[in-house]
């Protein structure tokens, strides 16, 4: 199967959660956020062993595929697909699963976002592999095993092993974000998982499923010469409410491997697993802990100071509690209500 496996990188999000680093031309996917390199660029080195660049599609915006075409000039251009608004995944999946069963219709799809970290990368790619081969007869999510009673997360409930003894499970429920007594009881149970938005798939699965569940949407996409010239048309729709929600093919394959979706500042922090401080950049601290200090073009330097979100540019600063990290988004919502173009 390895000769038919694509990998289709999301890469259209925006980030204004880790504003003011996060800018509307260099959104989060584009960032250095642990002096590994841009999240995008991690994110293909993360899977080329198992899919190479000429296998690689990027659906990002109109916008940034300029930047993206010179962060991956190893991917061809005619797979880096510019959206001219977005749509939501089912849309751009079905887009780049069009594309790759024109070139091997026996595409398998490995669907994941571009902007999340892995620490256990080879505990990943097993992961992965394993996912791939149930792609044959089953539409494939990796559900994370939670380590604590997350609130942020969407979650899946596992149903029975796909057969006695699998570590692969039918899906019982896809779950919304639960408050934090909810979350309790499902780390608890042992049988919700966190919905991490990775899937793997046969692409002509994902396209008839998508044809029962999304008759008009998919009919649209198949029978246009340019997507293009039908995109105002198509519905505005995720991959989870339009087909994995519905399906009867679902599967999830439990994943251990160090995943984060790095949601906020915050996360940089949490990705440390100690009360030690994440720096990135000049940066001082005396007398402080748990804070979170990140600095591009500038010093930042901290006195006595704990738990704390302390980010510098070259023309804006942010700061807040730890736990407050989420609210840079009001930031950027009220930036945009004064009209402050220059700071997005």
């Amino acid at each position: 199967m390895s000769e038919h496996v694509w990998s289709v990188l999301l890469a259209g999000g925006v980030g204004s959660r880790f504003w003011p680093v996060s800018r509307a031309l260099r959104p989060k996917q584009l960032l250095d956020l642990f002096g590994e390199g841009p999240m995008l660029r991690a994110t293909l080195e993360r899977v080329l062993p198992l899919a190479p660049a000429e296998r690689t599609i990027v659906v990002t915006s109109q916008t940034l595929a300029p930047a993206i075409r010179a962060l991956l000039p190893e991917v061809p251009a005619h797979q880096i697909l510019a959206e001219p608004s977005g749509k939501n995944t089912a849309p751009a999946i079905a887009w780049a699963a069009k594309l790759a069963l024109a070139a091997d219709p026996e595409a398998r799809l490995m669907v994941l976002p571009s902007d999340h970290h892995i620490a256990d990368v080879s505990g990943f790619r097993a992961t992965a592999a394993a996912a791939l081969a149930l792609t044959d007869s089953h539409l494939v999510t990796i559900g994370i095993v939670p380590t604590h009673p997350e609130t942020g997360y969407g979650y899946l409930q596992r149903g029975a092993p796909l057969t006695p003894g699998a570590t692969a499970y039918a899906v019982r429920a896809f779950v919304e974000k639960p408050d934090l007594a909810t979350a309790a009881t499902y780390l608890a149970g042992g049988e919700h998982l966190w919905n991490a938005g990775m899937f793997f798939m046969a692409a002509a699965l994902f396209m008839a499923e998508l044809q029962v569940h999304r008759p008009t949407l998919a009919t649209r996409i198949v029978a246009a010469r340019d997507i293009l010239d039908v995109w105002a048309e198509l519905e505005s729709v995720s991959i989870d409410y339009a087909v994995m929600e519905r399906s009867t093919r679902i599967a999830t394959l439990p994943g251990a491997f160090g995943w984060s979706d790095v949601g906020s500042w915050r996360s940089l922090y949490d990705h440390r697993g100690d009360a030690a401080s994440f720096h990135m950049g000049d940066v001082i601290e005396l007398d402080g802990s748990g804070n979170v200090l990140f600095s591009e073009g500038g010093l930042v330097a901290t006195v006595g100071v704990s738990d704390l979100v302390v980010v510098h540019t070259p023309d804006a600063t942010f700061v807040c509690p730890r736990e407050s990290a989420q609210r840079a988004r009001e930031v950027v919502q009220l930036l945009e209500f004064r009209g402050r173009k220059e700071l997005l």
